[in-house]
């Protein structure tokens, strides 16, 4: 399917589309609400943006939600916070095509995150893993960082036979994203110009749009936005 939005005919999305979902919290505190329901509207523009992702014929749609230092939170907020996603989980899973994969930087997930979590990340992945090639995969960073991404791939590369000499592919087959095109174009919203620590090998030839808005505000213009800056960019891969 083409991109028909804005003036984007016959222009072919993205393979894979990333998306750092910040800003939760302010908007909670710019609409007087509390953080658990900042959290909650943040979830439901998740659903939004797959849903948009999916009917684009987009790949790969990945959401990075909470990283690994976001463990280190209040602990209420923290647990807040991986309840909405165990929900979100659950709810994209029974409702995906695709698979359902977990970016982490552990084999699951930290050890400090809670066992409901963990149990629901689980099931997801077990009970999609065969709807690989049938639809858009899913991939949820939870607990993700990049740098420990990219150290555990060198590891593996370095101790699992049959030992090959170490480089770009080699590395690649070891990553949280293993078997997955790199994204084409990362989104982060709330103003924050960086990627903290997000697929950070991954994003080497990536588009990155930061976009002012907060997540739970964003919608099909914002990500028309997007996707009319990186169909603007010339990709020559260093040729």
């Amino acid at each position: 399917m083409m991109i028909t939005a804005r003036g984007l005919a016959d222009v072919a999305p993205p393979r894979h589309i990333a998306f750092i979902a910040d800003g939760n919290r302010r908007w909670a505190k710019a609409h007087n609400a509390t953080v658990a329901e900042g959290f909650s509207q943040g979830a439901a523009a998740v659903h939004h943006v797959l849903e948009q992702c999916r009917a684009l014929g987009v790949e790969v749609a990945t959401v990075h939600l909470m990283s690994d230092r976001n463990f280190e939170r209040d602990p209420a907020e923290v647990a807040i916070l991986a309840k909405v996603i165990a929900d979100l989980v659950d709810t994209a899973a029974a409702a995906s095509t695709g698979p359902v994969r977990i970016l982490s930087s552990g084999p699951i997930m930290p050890a400090r995150a809670p066992q409901f979590l963990k149990d629901v990340i689980a099931r997801a992945e077990r009970d999609t893993a065969d709807r690989a090639g049938a639809g858009m995969a899913v991939c949820f960073g939870i607990g993700y960082d990049g740098q420990a991404d990219i150290a555990q791939a060198v590891h593996q590369a370095m101790v699992v036979p049959p030992r090959t000499p170490l480089g770009a592919p080699t590395v690649d087959q070891y990553l949280s994203t293993a078997g997955l095109p790199n994204p084409d174009l990362i989104v982060r919203t709330s103003g924050e110009r960086r990627l903290s620590g997000f697929l950070l090998w991954q994003a080497a030839d990536a588009t990155l749009h930061f976009d002012d808005r907060l997540w739970p505000d964003y919608d099909a213009a914002a990500l028309t936005e997007a996707l009319t800056v990186h169909a603007a960019q010339t990709r020559a891969f260093g040729r």
